[in-house]
């Protein structure tokens, strides 16, 4: 699962990380500790961006 080495773009350490991908292409990598906080902050932008292109 954790299979990258990089930096967390949530806690700025070098580790393995796990890349994740946001609704609009960006890509941002979690470490294990950080990695459940990435997923719940990237599904409330996701879902915060699926309304605002509903609305357009």
């Amino acid at each position: 699962m954790f299979n990258l080495e990089g930096y967390c773009d949530w806690c700025q350490k070098p580790a393995m990380v796990l890349q994740h991908q946001y609704c609009d292409g960006a890509k941002y990598y979690a470490c294990e500790h950080c990695n459940d906080y990435a997923k719940i902050d990237i599904r409330l932008y996701d879902l915060a961006e699926m309304e605002n292109m509903a609305q357009k």
